[in-house]
């Protein structure tokens, strides 16, 4: 038993650092070409596109672990288990990059999005006719949470993650579950 856990988990850490890989490079192509998730629009196609990338890759690395590991056979929970330990490590990795990334790589990115998404809501506000007070109270609403603590924005990225992978598991899970035949003969 003991080796089949050691097993899962070494394998699970590596799919989860592989994925993690690909996150950042996906988040560092979003900055690169200037990509801010704001706007009703952009923010549900990046939403999309993150859960196409998600579902996509942990139903292929639980695949990959089931033909290797469990000679092609995987359970709906032991796959859903697996997307989500994999979701887990990547989602530490991502985290950590994160931090690296806005304490040293661009530390204004963030007061970027925020100023951004500030203008787009004030823009979206005045055009649906929201009296100025309310708009004014709104904004300073959104600027005083605007910086979270370093150990805030890692707890709810955890948190996020988790759940993101947990949904995610979900639906890949039962793409990914192949149980063998018990009427097969032996």
């Amino acid at each position: 038993m003991e080796n089949k856990t050691s097993a899962f988990l070494k394998s699970a850490l590596n799919n989860g650092l592989i994925f993690g890989v690909i996150l950042i490079i996906l988040q560092l192509a979003f900055w690169m070409f200037n990509i801010i998730p704001i706007g009703i629009g952009k923010s549900m196609l990046i939403l999309v596109f993150n859960l196409v990338v998600y579902t996509f890759g942990l139903w292929w690395f639980t695949k990959s672990y089931s033909n290797s590991m469990l000679g092609g056979y995987i359970g709906y929970g032991h796959a859903f288990l697996y997307g989500l330990t994999v979701c887990l490590f990547s989602t530490i990795l991502v985290i950590i990059y994160n931090f690296i990334f806005n304490k040293f790589i661009d530390p204004e990115y963030t007061t970027r999005v925020i100023k951004a998404t500030a203008n787009w809501t004030e823009e979206y506000m005045k055009s649906k006719g929201v009296p100025d007070s309310t708009i004014t109270d709104t904004i300073d609403k959104m600027m005083a949470k605007a910086h979270p603590s370093a150990i805030s924005t890692a707890l709810k990225s955890l948190l996020g993650g988790v759940i993101m992978g947990a949904i995610v598991s979900l639906i890949s899970s039962a793409f990914a579950k192949k149980v063998e035949d018990p009427f097969k003969e032996s």
